[in-house]
C-alpha cells in the first residue's frame, strides 16, 4: 500500500522543553486508543531514543541513541523516518531544519540504505 503524512495534534504537559517533548512523542508511536491516530504508524525503528536536542539558528540539532539508524523497512522507511522528525520540529517556528545526530556524532548517512543526514534537512529535503 501507500504511505501517507497525516498531521496528529496531541495535548502535552507545559514544559520547558516544547521540541524534546514533541519529538519523544513521536518517538513513541501513534496513540491507538485516539480515533484520529488509529488507522496511524509510525516509520521510526523500535527503541529509537532522543539523547539531546537543542536549537541554533533555525537548526535543531538532535542527538539520537543507535537504534535509530536502523530501519528494517528500507529506504521508504529512512525517508519516512526522517520526514515525521523533521515535519514535527519544523512545527516550531523557531526550527527551520534539522541536523541529525547519532551517539553524538554528525553522520554523513543514515542505515545501510545510505541516506544522507550530513546537513541540516527541511521540509524540502522530502
Amino acid at each position: 500500500g501507500s504511505v501517507n503524512r497525516k498531521l496528529v495534534t496531541r495535548s502535552v504537559p507545559k514544559t520547558d522543553s516544547p521540541l524534546t517533548e514533541a519529538i519523544r512523542q513521536v518517538l513513541a508511536g501513534p496513540d491507538t486508543m485516539s480515533s484520529a491516530e488509529k488507522d496511524c504508524m509510525t516509520l521510526i525503528p523500535e527503541n529509537s531514543r532522543l539523547l539531546s536536542a537543542s536549537v541554533k539558528d533555525g537548526i535543531a540539532y538532535l542527538n539520537f541513541n543507535e537504534s535509530f539508524q536502523f530501519n528494517s523497512v528500507g529506504v521508504e522507511g529512512y525517508m519516512g523516518q526522517l520526514m515525521q522528525i523533521v515535519y514535527t520540529a519544523t512545527s516550531f517556528n523557531t526550527v527551520k531544519s534539522v541536523q541529525f545526530m547519532i551517539e553524538g556524532e554528525k553522520r554523513e548517512y543514515l542505515g545501510s540504505e545510505g541516506q544522507w543526514i550530513g546537513s541540516p534537512l527541511g521540509r524540502g529535503s522530502f
